[in-house]
């Protein structure tokens, strides 16, 4: 009986020990992407260079590596999942895995923060690209499109005001990923996994903008009235926010409180054998 006994487990670990030797485990491995992937015109190379001197005169240190310019970039930010024809593919399927959220700080860093509250010396496309913005802003808000016929955009300023560094630490990711259990995660992991896709790990951020524009006609008295007190407005979401201010020198002073996402960094993932 014994023998039996002894012959039966010696089976048991010789088939487990073969089934163990047949399981190839697997890792997650990250490379950057380049920013040729991302350029989109011509323009590119200038406009990265005008804004890698704001954010350097900001900051006070220099940009990060395989920075990627990304304009007003408003839809997108750490953490997101895009690839070459959609953005942000993972919707609503975040990172934090509520099993180590306590764990938040091992995963993201804040590298950097400044006030800047600096005039851009911008060029012909930035100049574009910041008044369609605020041209889509005033739009949105309905009762203050008619703005946008007094805007002189011959005399017009802008001002960044916060700019920051933010950052997934992407071991740190890839050491929840291999350990998760969490379903939202594995859907995460799966998008992230996906061959042409590529994670947003590092971004340099802008807190809004303020522009300040002279008056191309005179307002009404009772327009005159309302925005010598500042007109306060919020843009739908609970962070998104502005004023309007008519300023001593007659000028109007527009500032949207939003976040900006300008530069970016990407990685790609897939598993290997380890």
């Amino acid at each position: 009986m014994l023998k039996k006994i002894t012959l039966s487990f010696f089976y048991c670990i010789v088939v487990i020990s073969i089934g163990c030797k047949g399981v190839k485990n697997k890792k997650i491995a990250y490379v950057t992407i380049s920013d040729s992937s991302y350029r989109y015109d011509s323009s590119y190379e200038q406009n990265f260079l005008q804004w890698k001197k704001v954010y350097e005169e900001c900051m006070n240190y220099k940009l990060f590596p395989n920075a990627i310019y990304m304009g007003l970039q408003g839809r997108i930010n750490v953490g997101s999942i895009n690839n070459k024809s959609a953005q942000n593919v993972n919707g609503k399927t975040g990172i934090l895995d509520t099993t180590y959220s306590e764990k938040l700080f091992n995963l993201l860093s804040v590298i950097g923060t400044s006030n800047c509250y600096s005039k851009i010396n911008l060029n012909k496309n930035l100049q574009n690209e910041f008044y369609s913005e605020l041209k889509r802003v005033l739009n949105q808000l309905k009762q203050y499109q008619y703005l946008n016929e007094f805007i002189d955009t011959t005399q017009i300023i802008f001002r960044i005001t916060t700019l920051s560094d933010n950052s997934i630490l992407p071991d740190s990711l890839v050491s929840i990923l291999q350990r998760t259990k969490d379903t939202s995660l594995l859907h995460f992991k799966e998008l992230l996994l996906t061959p042409g896709n590529a994670l947003l790990t590092r971004v340099a951020m802008i807190f809004g903008f303020e522009s300040e524009f002279q008056l191309r006609k005179k307002l009404s008295i009772i327009d005159e009235n309302k925005f010598n007190d500042e007109v306060f407005f919020n843009l739908g979401n609970w962070n998104e926010t502005g004023s309007i201010k008519l300023l001593s020198n007659h000028h109007l002073k527009v500032s949207i409180n939003k976040y900006y996402t300008v530069f970016g960094e990407f990685y790609a993932f897939k598993e290997i054998e380890n």
